[in-house]
């Protein structure tokens, strides 16, 4: 080949990598991130000043403990509080996750007689910081001092059970606690492989599933997390003990038919309680969470094509502002929530454009950009939610440190992800990417549907190769994704918008 034909197919080369880079940049894909950089980016900021102006000031200057509401017990102020100042901090501040926030866990084991959980007066309590506190932290944080704290609670809770039952002894006879702990346990059960975690499980499941057909009366707050439990518990089984899978599935089946034949409208939404149509439950998506696992278990789409037609309902106007607690903002926390984690496995456009819309109204208040929450259970179960909604745009990103003037949205794309930043001011630092945490944290074989996480939504093998493309610098690397996971660092010149195209 002649020097003028090799530098004419040279020239040739750069420009096709020039436009395929330039057609990145300019494709819907971006343009996707930017609305997800909108919706996103705000409530991560909010949350930042909700955490440094509201929420980190209850943490007592002297003793360290977190004091949302002015008093302290375990199922509200750390079932229900403490662990949403956890995930606001570990989203926008490290450097407080570590600080004041780890110093609060410790000061509250300090504070805890050795025992305390083992009394069945505290049984409750116990369980609600046990599920819905700890689990939520180990949950982005695997085997870390709160994982510590989960084993301890659960040892004591487990320790002397008072409640005798064809099956074994059991800690209580209440529907939640016992809904909780089966939730808690199947978890312990998949993260250390102790078996003791599993037969209590199973020990709970059979005082349910195997005393003629149990059908929870409640499905709402209190009489969801039995649901939800049986769901992730046959899901646990099928992994680890396919027999007793077997053995719960059909039980669950009945359980689960009847919850759609006699406890959902036209749509599948579901009422507050059993056969009494009337008030929506906001919990409607929690327990669908177990339909799911059920099919993951089963092996075939027995419900999700059903769920999918709920999720489809909700652009009807009955769910605009619906008022599932008579406008508290629990009520949209927690049926947004639900819904979440369906969309997280069923995509469906018009329940995403539902969340959209009752989290920048009715969670965020988007519109008051002063309006900052309290942090009683009630408020912090909005943070909850709003931060779940913010990551799902962010498809699991965080950028570190966060700054206020940032902004950061990700789009899946056919082969890889589409992402946007911008700053107003020059802004250096590193962005996080997520990896498949329901086996590197929490041990499990598939990512089962649950309630108390933050669900994943792209993640990065550790030891895969990835191509990360600067389409505004013109610059193509590649990554392992234990490294993308550490983070990538990322340098943004004030105003100017970053674009980057990372692909397996």
């Amino acid at each position: 080949m002649s020097m003028a034909l090799m530098q004419r197919f040279a020239w040739a080369v750069l420009l096709g990598v020039a436009a395929t880079i330039a057609r990145g940049a300019e494709s819907p894909d971006f343009d996707k991130a930017r609305a997800s950089a909108e919706a996103a980016s705000g409530t991560i900021s909010k949350v930042q000043r909700w955490l440094h102006e509201v929420a980190l000031k209850k943490i007592e200057p002297d003793a360290g403990l977190y004091h949302p509401d002015g008093h302290f017990n375990y199922q509200d102020a750390w079932a229900d509080c403490y662990p949403f100042l956890a995930w606001s901090a570990w989203l926008t501040d490290l450097d407080a996750f570590n600080g004041p926030v780890r110093g609060a866990l410790h000061a509250e084991i300090d504070r805890c007689a050795e025992g305390f959980f083992a009394d069945p007066q505290n049984a409750f309590g116990g369980s609600e910081y046990a599920k819905d506190g700890l689990v939520a932290i180990v949950e982005i944080t695997g085997k870390d001092e709160w994982f510590d704290r989960l084993v301890a609670v659960e040892e004591e809770i487990w320790r002397n059970p008072t409640i005798d039952s064809p099956y074994g002894r059991i800690p209580s006879t209440n529907i939640e606690v016992n809904g909780e702990q089966i939730q808690v346990l199947a978890r312990l059960y998949a993260m250390t492989g102790e078996k003791r975690y599993l037969d209590w499980a199973e020990r709970l499941a059979n005082y349910y599933l195997l005393e003629g057909d149990f059908v929870p009366q409640r499905l709402r707050d209190h009489g969801s997390e039995i649901i939800g439990g049986l769901g992730l518990l046959v899901g646990v089984e099928s992994e680890h003990n396919p027999e007793q899978a077997q053995v719960y599935l059909p039980r669950i089946r009945r359980m689960l038919d009847a919850i759609l034949q006699r406890g959902t409208n036209e749509d599948g939404v579901m009422y507050d309680e059993l056969g009494k149509p009337g008030g929506l439950s906001d919990g409607w998506g929690y327990n669908y969470v177990a339909f799911l696992c059920y099919d993951m278990a089963a092996g075939e789409p027995v419900y999700a094509p059903g769920v999918e037609r709920t999720l489809r309902s909700l652009a009807k106007p009955l769910y605009k502002d619906y008022p599932w607690e008579v406008n508290a903002i629990d009520g949209y926390a927690d049926s947004v929530e639900g819904g979440l984690y369906l969309l997280n496995r069923l995509p469906v456009p018009e329940g995403v454009a539902w969340a959209d819309r009752e989290v920048s109204k009715n969670i965020v208040y988007a519109s008051q950009q002063d309006h900052l929450w309290g942090t009683s259970k009630l408020e912090s179960n909005g943070v909850r939610t709003a931060i779940i909604h913010a990551l799902m745009h962010t498809r699991g990103l965080i950028a570190r440190p966060w700054r206020q003037d940032l902004k950061l949205g990700a789009v899946e794309t056919e082969d890889g992800l589409a992402i946007v930043m911008q700053a107003d001011r020059d802004w250096s630092g590193k962005l996080v990417f997520d990896i498949p945490r329901h086996r590197e944290f929490m041990g499990f074989q598939r990512d089962w549907p649950r309630m108390n996480t933050i669900p994943e939504w792209f993640t990065v093998e550790p030891d895969e190769q990835y191509r990360v493309q600067d389409l505004t610098a013109g610059t193509t690397a590649r990554w392992t994704g234990r490294q993308l996971h550490e983070g990538l660092p990322v340098q943004l010149v004030g105003g100017e918008e970053k674009r980057l195209l990372i692909q397996q």
